[in-house]
């Protein structure tokens, strides 16, 4: 039997100092500022992330084992929707350069090629985003390999997702709200348009490491681990 390990207020509160940031950031500044003002937005992420915090530790505290199966749930769902968002992104790029590599492509066809993927990533990034990185970080807290695999994916999530709002979203998005051509694209309109969309996209490599992070820390299930005395 494991002994219970004791938390001080200082290790408790831990989890916050990397939750609140990252869904004042992400939620904040990245999502909500689009349709609130930017201090409003970066409040109402901040709220969220401390108050998602306070639940948990409340709920824990009163009942630890529903909190076991919780924090499993959230490791389960975020390794599937990592899969979903490596795979998905891979599949995006090969499924774009090919249509690319068609003679007779015109910009109106790769456009509506390309536009069935934005709200494919808006649900899974979504759900990462508001609910499965922050929820993951305080429902695993608790010392041990799966705390240091979950917290390893969640800050390269974060890097993900600022590299992401910076460089791709702004050319994507510019892209797609560009009237676009009914004739067959150039040599040159093809190259333009492989710039614009981004085609060498990377990002598919560090989103599957993460999905195998979350893969490991599936394997080390809460109910092994030691509840810490609050």
């Amino acid at each position: 039997m494991n002994p219970t390990i004791q938390m001080s207020a200082w290790q408790r509160l831990l989890p916050f100092f990397l939750a609140v940031p990252f869904t004042t950031i992400v939620t904040g500044l990245f999502n909500l500022a689009e349709v609130l003002p930017a201090p409003v937005a970066l409040l109402a992420g901040a709220a969220w992330g401390a108050g998602l915090g306070l639940f948990v530790t409340w709920f824990r505290a009163r009942r630890p084992g529903p909190t076991n199966a919780l924090e499993d749930g959230f490791v389960y769902l975020g390794t599937a929707a990592f899969a979903f968002a490596g795979c998905g992104g891979l599949m995006a790029i090969l499924l774009l350069n090919g249509a690319l590599d068609s003679p007779s492509i015109t910009g109106q066809t790769l456009e509506s090629t390309f536009l069935p993927s934005i709200p494919y990533y808006v649900v899974v990034n979504s759900l990462l985003e508001v609910l499965l990185i922050p929820g993951v970080l305080y429902l695993g807290w608790r010392p041990g390999k799966r705390r240091a695999l979950l917290v390893t994916g969640a800050v390269m999530y974060f890097a993900m997702r600022v590299w992401t709002y910076l460089a791709f979203v702004p050319a994507r998005l510019g892209w797609a709200e560009t009237e676009h051509t009914t004739q067959s694209l150039t040599t040159a309109e093809r190259q333009q348009a492989a710039a614009d969309l981004m085609l060498n996209d990377p990002r598919w490599v560090p989103i599957l490491a993460m999905f195998a992070l979350f893969l490991f820390a599936a394997h080390l299930p809460a109910s092994s681990r030691c509840e810490p005395k609050t």
